[in-house]
């Protein structure tokens, strides 16, 4: 009876530490997959949210720059036409008024097409700035869904240690009251002992 009454407290002291190392290595695995599951997003969501910013924008200064050379090359091509045609016109009549007439047409043409790459360049850079606005503003959108994604996985944390620690106060309870019965039983099985001696 007594062995029995020994293995029975040797396994009860057992199953009590195991369940209480099962359980920290639970909410310790809990705490770790939480902390790297939000690790992982965010940076996961920061560098897709950089990759398309930088893609946008270069996208942008290529289509702006294309269209600047091409728009000027036009231009050129179409002064250096309307110049020719005329000079031959009037190389007929007159050098001078050639020369002189070139000289005011490709003065008149650089003027008209440095305010037009003036323009043009002005109205990039302001649409470049709106641009800005718009991704630093839709970043913001990204930081505070990421802030409440943060804050969701945080309140599941603690409540996940909530419920840890209520299992292990109940653990607890147990425990002690299984010594108190081992120490009763002790006790009982003490008494008899000593009545059968007398």
């Amino acid at each position: 009876m007594r062995e029995a009454l020994d293995r029975l407290g040797a396994d009860l002291r057992g199953e009590i530490r195991s369940s209480v190392a099962e359980g920290r290595v639970y909410v310790d695995g809990s705490i770790q997959a939480s902390a790297a599951e939000t690790r992982a997003y965010v940076g996961e969501r920061i560098q897709a949210s950089a990759a398309e910013t930088r893609a946008y924008v270069g996208e942008r200064i290529q289509a702006s720059a294309a269209e600047t050379r091409a728009y000027v090359d036009e231009r050129i091509q179409a002064s250096t036409a309307e110049t020719r045609t005329y000079i031959d016109d009037r190389v007929q009549t007159s050098a001078a008024e050639t020369r002189t007439y070139i000289d005011d047409r490709v003065q008149t043409s650089a003027a008209e097409t440095r305010a037009y790459v003036d323009e043009r360049i002005q109205t990039s850079a302001a649409e470049t700035r709106r641009h800005f606005d718009v991704v630093a503003e839709s970043i913001r959108g990204d930081v505070r869904g990421l802030a409440e994604v943060i804050a969701l996985s945080n309140e599941r944390w603690q409540r996940r240690v909530g419920e840890q620690a209520g299992r292990t106060d109940g653990l607890e309870g147990r425990v002690v009251r299984l010594e108190v019965r081992v120490s009763s039983l002790e006790d009982d099985r003490r008494s008899r002992r000593r009545r059968r001696r007398r």
